[in-house]
């Protein structure tokens, strides 16, 4: 099939096949891979006719599924960066034959890295790694050795290096559950080098937009050693990342994955570093609330005796004094905490506490915009 035009806006019926035509306009007939031999690239290249290509796979015998993979294959290096046949050669993965799945693996070798940093080639790189055989996936990762941190700081490239995370630690986790604790570590070696070189730059890849999310797949997917070993690197730095705007995430990341130890870590950061202080800013405000939600009650009832300290009431004019906690209602990012507190809470003493010191200042919250979320919760 002719490539000109197909698939590109305003191109018009001149600039493809009449059989794409014939196809766009049928509503009724029900078409098979079979009616569109000899032009299936081009159906690849046309949104309606990859679609097409794409239910077609999903429901199709091995017959059409290789007439298919026949046309497709020649053709593979530009479809898989294709805005549409990106998708056919994905669905080819996870539908097709293992005779299709071995000749598609065959194409991605030695092109690993410059597949992972394109906008659709990525998609193929991912889904080959969710698809193809165990045994066929080392050599391609092995593609990615001296390349993680470049990969990971492209905006496509990044998705790859999770997605490598996220399977092979899926894979060796599946392995040791029927004891073959063997093939275990032989998968989650296959991307040893990926952890050592994240690890190796634990603050600057925390600090970065696609680097933190790399970090937090490590926290939710590795095994207790290399998670340790993460969590341990990361807490060198964790008063750094806290208020940073991709940082705080892999802290809050920390907070629900990490050890007792780790949340204790923070939470004397926050102490230090003052609740109101920290609470009032943007990022830190969603740390204080990860470290309330997966925090001990020990840890929740530190940060509500933080909360019930008295300070110098800095909105009134008489130089008067406050409790932490009235202020931080009135903020537009700290009072998102004091509500989570009242969500999390266990009944007790700082409970009893909070609720008195709010309730009896209850009238003068109203005329607060951001108290009057609070006001309403102790209606409830």
């Amino acid at each position: 099939g002719r490539r000109a035009g197909v698939g590109s806006p305003g191109s018009g019926p001149t600039s493809s096949s009449s059989l794409l035509e014939d196809f766009r306009a049928a509503k009724t007939r029900n078409w098979t891979i079979h009616d569109i031999k000899g032009h299936v690239v081009e159906f690849c290249q046309d949104q309606n006719g990859s679609r097409f290509i794409q239910q077609r796979l999903e429901v199709a015998g091995t017959p059409e599924k290789e007439l298919v993979m026949t046309e497709v294959l020649p053709a593979v290096r530009t479809l898989r960066n294709d805005v549409f046949g990106n998708y056919v050669v994905q669905k080819l993965l996870e539908h097709g034959t293992a005779w299709t799945r071995s000749q598609l693996r065959a194409t991605l070798e030695g092109e690993m890295l410059a597949l992972s940093v394109q906008m659709y080639g990525c998609r193929v790189v991912q889904k080959a790694l969710e698809t193809l055989d165990d045994d066929h996936l080392p050599p391609l990762l092995s593609e990615f050795r001296g390349s993680v941190l470049a990969c990971i700081h492209d905006q496509n490239g990044n998705h790859v290096i999770q997605k490598c995370i996220e399977v092979m630690c899926t894979k060796s986790k599946v392995a040791a559950a029927r004891d073959d604790m063997e093939m275990a570590r032989f998968l989650f070696d296959q991307i040893q080098f990926v952890v050592d070189d994240v690890l190796g730059s634990v603050e600057s890849l925390s600090c970065h937009p696609y680097g933190c999310r790399v970090l937090q797949r490590i926290l939710e997917h590795c095994d207790e050693v290399q998670r340790v070993r993460a969590l341990n690197d990361i807490g060198a730095c964790h008063k750094r990342l806290l208020d940073d705007q991709y940082g705080n995430y892999v802290i809050q990341h920390v907070l629900q994955y990490g050890r007792e130890e780790d949340r204790d870590s923070v939470l004397k950061i926050v102490v230090e570093g003052g609740l109101l202080a920290l609470g009032r800013q943007k990022f830190a405000s969603n740390v204080v609330e990860k470290l309330l939600k997966y925090g001990s009650a020990e840890q929740r009832n530190a940060i509500v005796r933080e909360m019930l300290k008295i300070v110098p009431d800095e909105t009134g004019d008489g130089g008067g004094s406050v409790t932490v906690v009235l202020l931080m209602v009135r903020d537009a990012y700290a009072n998102y905490v004091v509500q989570t507190t009242l969500d999390v809470l266990a009944e007790g003493e700082e409970r009893r506490l909070l609720l008195e010191e709010l309730n009896a200042n209850a009238v003068l919250l109203r005329n607060y915009t951001f108290a009057k979320h609070i006001v309403a919760k102790l209606g409830t």
